[in-house]
């Protein structure tokens, strides 16, 4: 009998030792929270060989900085050939949009200069022989003769005239504007093909800290998979969970004291979201007197700059 109640005493004093100290560190008044981070998950917007990760779990990352490169031999070998071809339509659009060489004019005015004799000679044969042919000194033949070989001597000189009017035109309108078109294809492969070689350098968006690190150099990146992560220097917030009762007196904008362990003095924060539905706590806040009641989810931004860990349990208070 006496060891029965040996027990049960102990067994008491066990279960009021426990009591207190789940209890302790939570202020009267407070609502019991965390710390949770917003992670930024830098992908890789192409696969590839990782070859190059300077920054390493705990470095500073600053906009800008160079967080990965992947291997851009293929990329480069890509943007040469756009290169070449751009430079090859606008030559082609230019070269269309000029007319005839100087070379080729003057072999078309050497052309018409003989034309031009050719047709001298017929007219002298013409007007030498239809005399002739009406006095009646010389067949009608001959007279047919002289005045066909005329017109066509007058004919091959005309189209040696039009033919260099021609050649100093520019191209068509419809060859011009298609000249035109394919330029700026080509010009528009250019910028896709630089912007992809771009894309195998990443480079951070947002100043913070390298969290994690999920790929080494050497490795194979497949598409769309993080590579690191950042801590952003504007992503702590803390959760925590207020009964209905409490819920009138939180709104979007209020500050709120957030007392983490070891710093009674606390850190300032402002509510930024309000939960429109109740639910049971959940059992990551280990708390007697907060355990199986209804409440909201508040959750409130922390000032930038503040070093408080994700996951670190804290009291919130009302100022």
């Amino acid at each position: 009998m006496g060891f029965r109640k040996t027990i049960t005493t102990f067994a008491l004093l066990v279960t009021i030792s426990s009591l207190s100290a789940c209890s302790q560190g939570e202020q009267a008044g407070a609502y019991v929270g965390y710390i949770e981070a917003e992670y930024v998950y830098v992908a890789a917007p192409q696969a590839g060989w990782l070859v190059s990760a300077p920054l390493y779990e705990g470095d500073a990352a600053a906009i800008g900085d160079i967080l990965f490169e992947l291997d851009k031999d293929q990329q480069r070998a890509i943007v040469d050939q756009a290169a070449a071809r751009a430079e090859q339509a606008a030559a082609q659009a230019e070269d269309i949009g000029t007319g005839a060489r100087p070379v080729e004019i003057a072999a078309l005015e050497a052309q018409l200069d003989e034309a031009r004799a050719r047709y001298a000679q017929a007219k002298s044969e013409r007007d030498r022989w239809m005399p002739l042919v009406k006095e009646g000194n010389a067949t009608r033949a001959r007279g047919d003769q002289v005045v066909a070989d005329y017109k066509a001597a007058a004919a091959r000189m005309k189209a040696a005239k039009e033919a260099i009017d021609v050649a100093k035109l520019a191209g068509r309108d419809a060859a011009r504007k298609a000249a035109d078109a394919a330029a700026l294809a080509a010009d528009a492969s250019l910028t896709e093909a630089q912007w992809r070689l771009d894309q195998r350098t990443v480079k951070s968006k947002v100043d913070g800290r390298v969290e994690r690190v999920f790929y080494r150099q050497g490795e194979f990146v497949p598409v769309g998979a993080p590579v690191l992560s950042i801590l952003p220097a504007h992503a702590l917030k803390v959760r925590f969970f207020v009964p209905q009762a409490d819920l009138p007196l939180f709104d979007i904008g209020r500050d709120v004291k957030i007392i983490p362990d070891g710093r009674p003095e606390g850190v300032s924060a402002k509510v930024s979201f309000i939960a429109g539905v109740a639910e049971f706590t959940p059992p990551v806040i280990y708390s007697i007197g907060s355990r199986e009641k209804l409440v909201f989810l508040v959750e409130a931004k922390l000032a930038d700059g503040e070093a408080l860990r994700p996951g670190l349990p804290v009291d919130v208070l009302l100022p």
